[in-house]
């Protein structure tokens, strides 16, 4: 009889190993940050069986799930063969049948192993209650400026950063998601709760001014509010320098490119049509600097220049040298700490 346990049980345990047998798809989505994903079912396979299921009855679901599943358990075991030292966890999406097919398998052939009760709906539960109940402690300095004045750059390179774009993978404009794989709400509050938990005994967290929405995930209340109350750097950079930028984060590559093309068309409010047109052949002719500087004089300035005067700052720095800009924030950072 294979034993369950909790999700706070489960993540009290030492040495362990998660598997993850949902499809690929719903791995993808969200998992346990550490997870190995070994579907019991394709993406493909799960839609089959769910048809059968809806059209002609559980049994027979049952029956297909259980033809595919001797085909599945070269994986199953190579996903585990090199962990017999370790407390095996394996979970669906709610406790189910699949993992306790799994996790049977592996209990017969010796492994010490455990359903995880609740599948992933109960881990889901458990990062949004943290999170609803999340103390942070540390004060927030964030960075604002227009579009590719390097406030990414400043992240990699400075301490005790939280860089929110990374964990949605989106930056945050229409444009925001080109060349990247935005995560979703649930993959985002998961990497961001551990995050804060690495961040939480600091004096102060560095993160960048953000709309309360970065692409379509949002930031939790309790976080937008602090960065509102928090230390505001105004980051600066000349024009030709941000173009520079522009081109090299999103026309380094053919997909960047067509992505761009596809995108522009739709961008509304401050720039016109005869001025889409104008990027639209600059890009075609791969003058791309020219282009990159119409986007940002005619489009994002005048877009968020705006949100920008609705701001106060203490400080002002310019980042037209990464390694100088770098150096000016250690500094503010430095005579900060002794106000924290």
């Amino acid at each position: 009889m294979v034993r369950k346990i909790s999700v706070e049980k489960a993540f009290s345990l030492q040495n362990t190993l998660f598997i993850d047998v949902r499809t690929p798809k719903e791995y993808a989505e969200d998992h346990i940050l550490g997870a190995v994903n070994v579907p019991l079912l394709d993406d493909q396979e799960r839609h089959e069986i769910g048809i059968i299921f809806k059209q002609q009855s559980r049994e027979k679901a049952i029956e297909r799930g259980m033809e595919l599943f001797p085909a599945k358990i070269p994986s199953i075991h190579n996903a585990v063969k090199d962990h017999r030292d370790k407390n095996i966890i394996v979970y669906c999406a709610r406790g189910g049948m699949r993992s306790k097919i799994v996790a049977s398998l592996l209990e017969s052939i010796g492994y010490n192993v455990l359903q995880l009760d609740g599948g992933y709906k109960s881990f889901r539960h458990h990062i949004l209650e943290e999170l609803n109940n999340f103390r942070l402690k540390p004060q927030i300095i964030c960075l604002y400026g227009l579009t590719c004045t390097g406030k990414t750059d400043l992240l990699k390179n400075l301490p005790n950063a939280l860089n929110l774009e990374d964990l949605a993978q989106h930056r945050g404009s229409l444009y925001g998601g080109v060349g990247l794989k935005p995560n979703s709400q649930k993959r985002f509050e998961n990497l961001l709760l551990q995050r804060l938990k690495e961040l939480n005994e600091e004096k102060f967290i560095i993160t960048e001014g953000e709309s309360r929405k970065i692409g379509d995930v949002g930031i939790p209340a309790f976080l937008y509010a602090a960065m509102k109350k928090g230390t505001n750097i105004l980051v600066k950079r000349s024009l030709g320098r941000r173009a520079e930028e522009v081109v090299w984060e999103y026309f380094s590559t053919p997909e960047k490119v067509q992505e761009i093309k596809e995108i522009t068309p739709k961008l509304k409010e401050v720039i016109s049509g005869k001025k889409k047109e104008e990027v639209l052949e600059l890009i075609e002719n791969k003058h791309y600097l020219e282009a990159a500087r119409i986007l940002l004089e005619q489009y994002y300035d005048l877009r968020y220049a705006h949100h920008l005067n609705k701001q106060s700052f203490s400080y002002e720095i310019n980042n037209d040298v990464l390694e100088e800009g770098i150096k000016k924030i250690k500094k503010i950072i430095n005579l900060k700490r002794g106000c924290y």
